[in-house]
């Protein structure tokens, strides 16, 4: 993927950062060097930016966005929710690694930012997620198996963190992730079928 376009300055400095990520790798880019990347002093960046978790959010935000659309349009494809939600996580995790970005950000960056910032229900991906699975959940609930009682927000909260685990879990392999789904996600969402 390419970096995001933009003349705002807030635009300007996610691409140096992405360009900087890319060149050196998360871990051995400095706020430094974003700035000089970006031409503009350490003081503009934390005007944009109050700190790296918060560049690095932003940009693992644009990244997933962009992945969005290929994720809703595999979804469409499942009639039923529980092939939904076991091979529609699985390429939607898949998609995210795919991007050697994203995975570099969320398998490497120090102090645990990429686990926050996907454990944590960020309301514009959660928001895009939502919009992904409205039409499964939709039709899943007309067919009674999602469980009473949970909203369409609780289960976009499911969804995200057992993407996150599964995207952690890197040495699980897709029949392994497949079972996370099966033994989290479907267990968690849905009733058994009758």
């Amino acid at each position: 993927m390419t970096p995001m376009n933009g003349s705002s300055e807030r635009d300007k400095i996610v691409d140096a950062a992405v360009r900087c990520f890319e060149r050196f790798g998360p871990q051995r880019t400095s706020m430094n060097d974003i700035a000089d990347e970006a031409g503009i002093s350490r003081r503009t960046l934390y005007r944009q930016f109050d700190d790296r978790p918060a560049l690095v959010a932003e940009i693992l935000d644009r990244r997933l966005s962009e992945l969005h659309a290929s994720v809703v349009a595999h979804l469409a494809t499942y009639d039923d929710i529980e092939t939904a939600l076991i091979e529609g996580s699985l390429f939607s995790v898949e998609a995210g690694e795919s991007d050697d970005l994203v995975a570099e950000i969320v398998r490497h960056e120090h102090a645990g930012t990429p686990e926050r910032f996907l454990l944590r229900v960020n309301d514009s991906i959660a928001a895009r997620v939502l919009e992904s699975w409205s039409a499964v959940l939709a039709r899943g609930r007309a067919q009674g198996r999602v469980r009473t009682g949970l909203s369409d927000t609780r289960v976009v909260e499911l969804i995200m963190t057992v993407h996150t685990v599964a995207l952690l879990r890197d040495d699980l392999g897709r029949n392994g992730r497949r079972a996370i789904f099966r033994d989290l996600l479907v267990a968690a969402v849905l009733y058994p079928p009758a």
